[in-house]
């Protein structure tokens, strides 16, 4: 597992997560990246804001600096109908963002079958935000617990969705999956209670999280 800039911030990361052999994790500040990045890319975010085109492109340059550590060449990371990047064919993938950092993440596939990342900064799962965002178990729960469970839950939530969609292809929704933390461990688990029973493939997965400044990140993996 590789963290590029950012230290000692991201050293706190690395220390919550689980070494696992064929994946590095890459992370970096967004910047204008634009020039760097193919033609295809490019086109990507021609219209986008700037904001926009910084993320993009950071995370872009993240991917391929996490492929090179895996000895993989970069190459181009397109995106498919449902907006998903198209990784090489030997690896999975997942990209995030939140404030202005950028992580990006590579497995080789024959290791790790479901991967996905997620950034959240902590103050932006407003309460207004929980009844989308959380079952009414997850709410019930929130009342009691951290202050910040509703943030890790919607973090765990996307790194899942992340890692199961690509194998699956089925849109989840929030309500469809609930989170069981571990806070001893820093780790978490996913219950499927939707109806699409492809999805409980996220149910064979194992999260890890930490939390570093207003940030709280989330690495779920199916193997």
């Amino acid at each position: 597992m590789i963290w590029h800039e950012l230290d000692p911030l991201v050293t706190t990361i690395g220390e919550a997560l689980p070494e696992v052999e064929g994946m590095a994790l890459v992370a970096g500040v967004a910047a204008d990246n634009l020039d760097d990045l193919d033609e295809v890319e490019q086109a990507l975010v021609a219209r986008a804001v700037p904001k926009r085109q910084r993320e993009f492109s950071t995370g872009r340059q993240l991917a391929r600096l996490a492929m090179s550590h895996l000895g993989v060449p970069g190459d181009v990371i397109g995106r498919d109908s449902q907006r998903r990047p198209i990784w090489p064919e030997d690896l999975v993938g997942s990209i995030t963002h939140a404030g202005d950092i950028v992580v990006a993440g590579v497995a080789r596939s024959d290791s790790v079958e479901g991967f996905g990342i997620d950034l959240e900064e902590v103050d932006r799962v407003s309460q207004k935000l929980h009844s989308k965002l959380l079952t009414v178990n997850e709410i019930e729960l929130s009342r009691h617990s951290d202050d910040r469970l509703p943030a890790l839950i919607f973090s765990a939530k996307e790194a899942g969705y992340k890692a199961t969609n690509p194998i699956v292809g089925k849109f989840i929704g929030f309500h469809e999956a609930e989170v069981d933390v571990d806070w001893a461990q820093k780790q978490f688990v996913i219950r499927y209670v939707g109806d699409h029973e492809p999805n409980r493939i996220m149910e064979r997965g194992l999260g890890y999280f930490t939390f570093f400044e207003r940030y709280v990140f989330s690495l779920f993996i199916i193997r």
